[in-house]
């Protein structure tokens, strides 16, 4: 028997999406016969492993365990902790240091595409458009009109490690500015000032499946607010439609971007990217090495528009690294 673990939960604001996220996975895993499937909840109180209805502790740094005082090493992982520590390489250089499997990027990977801005500086190192960008830490001082003269106002105001748009706002008036920035420091100690974008929002998926890249259906995303924030993306306030309208030569680029970065850059398991389309011309925002998986994310329903079915999805994410 295979011992495989869905680690799920985190260190940031996003870890109840974490804990849905790796509910639907472990419930797609649970089932196979040749595996033990263990939960591994992370969280700043205790770190834990849940198994036939019980609770273990779970040794973060040996990433192991004891049952009936066996120790259990894992002979592979499904990470799905959005955030800090699954997205920002931390998880994953512990999982390298034991020789662990994940689905996941590596700790290289996941640092760099975790942190907006250097990710945005690559991006565009290879001639992909994007939002212009300023960064700030919590030991500068804010000058509003400075930035103004930078960044155009109406701008966008976000964490610079962060994820599911949480402290994330649109600045319309420069007054607002100082509050916004100080709603996304609490998220932590780096901001991101970019430009606003005006255009259609898309996001699209991929998938490895026997060593074959896969760029899914691309979703466009209409929000009743006036960004796909938090409340959109998971309290229904947003149409999602799976393939969106858009046009060929969108498309075209969209994949040619993607397969871009993906040709310069060791992505691997399941990523989702977000661009703004201007004049048929996309502009990346982001790429998320570890996108929400429920049943109701963007996903999901690109994989079952692709033909596929998401348990198969998933299990086969399993497979390909054991």
């Amino acid at each position: 028997m295979k011992n495989i673990g869905v680690v799920f939960g985190g260190y940031s604001s996003e870890y109840e999406v974490s804990v849905n996220s790796g509910k639907f996975i472990y419930d797609n895993l649970k089932d196979n016969p040749k595996w033990n499937v263990y939960k591994i909840c992370i969280s700043l109180d205790s770190n834990v492993v849940k198994f036939d209805n019980k609770v273990f502790d779970l040794d973060f740094e040996n990433f192991s365990f004891k049952i009936d005082n066996k120790i259990i090493k894992l002979d592979a992982v499904f990470n799905i902790v959005h955030g800090n520590p699954g997205e920002n390489g931390l998880l994953a250089k512990v999982l390298e240091k034991n020789n662990i499997p994940q689905t996941g990027c590596n700790s290289y990977v996941s640092k760099l595409t975790f942190n907006k801005k250097q990710y945005i500086d690559f991006v565009n190192d290879i001639n992909i458009p994007s939002s212009k960008q300023i960064l700030i830490t919590k030991n500068d001082t804010i000058d509003s009109k400075k930035i103004s003269k930078e960044i155009r106002i109406p701008c966008i105001v976000k964490p610079n490690n962060g994820g599911s748009s949480i402290g994330v706002s649109k600045v319309n008036n420069l007054d607002d500015l100082k509050e916004k920035i100080n709603i996304a420091f609490k998220e932590g100690d780096e901001v991101l000032i970019e430009s606003f974008l005006s255009g259609q929002e898309v996001s699209v998926g991929v998938i490895e499946r026997d060593n074959k890249r896969i760029i899914l259906p691309i979703t466009e995303i209409i929000s009743d607010n006036e960004l796909f924030d938090f409340n959109a993306k998971y309290l229904g306030e947003s149409k999602e439609i799976t393939p969106g309208n858009i046009s060929i030569e969108s498309k075209k680029l969209i994949h040619k971007y993607i397969n871009n970065i993906y040709d310069n850059l060791e992505l691997n398991g399941i990523t989702r990217s977000e661009f703004i389309i201007i004049n048929e011309n996309p502009h990346i925002l982001e790429t998320n090495t570890i996108p929400g998986f429920t049943e109701q994310s963007i996903i999901p329903q690109q994989i079952e528009s692709y033909g596929l079915s998401v348990k198969d999805v998933i299990i086969n994410q399993i497979k390909s690294i054991l």
